[in-house]
């Protein structure tokens, strides 16, 4: 069973403009209404803020709550902060100061992100 066919995980594209194309997988039982939420507004675009080489991120516009979020995340996973709408994508292992919640990972491509920095535009979507 493909991505495609499964209830549950479903496949994104995440574009850095004029750096390349990441792929992701997010997961609806990780959280569901914020997923429900972000889908319901894609693509989604912002401008990459940049935390050391710990997580780069963007605001989605989406406000949501806070659903089985976690404070430490592994490399690669994608997470969302329900404060400020900010969609987070890990380029290594940290804790962080607020609480995040987890909704995927990413399956190929995370040297591109690693190389986006500040200002560089962002663009999120269902494959």
């Amino acid at each position: 069973m493909n991505s495609k066919d499964s209830v549950s995980k479903l496949s994104i594209t995440i574009d850095v403009y004029g750096k390349g194309r990441a792929k992701g997988e997010v997961f609806r039982h990780l959280a569901p209404i914020t997923l429900s939420s972000l889908l319901r507004n894609m693509p989604l675009h912002g401008r990459v803020v940049r935390f050391k080489d710990q997580f780069i991120y963007f605001n989605s516009g989406v406000i949501t709550g806070m659903e089985k979020a976690r404070k430490s995340f592994q490399k690669g996973e994608i997470g969302f902060l329900s404060s400020n709408g900010g969609l987070f994508f890990f380029l290594d292992k940290c804790e962080v100061a607020l609480p995040i919640n987890p909704l995927g990972k990413i399956v190929s491509g995370l040297d591109v992100l690693m190389k986006a920095g500040a200002g560089d535009v962002i663009t999120v979507d269902i494959n």
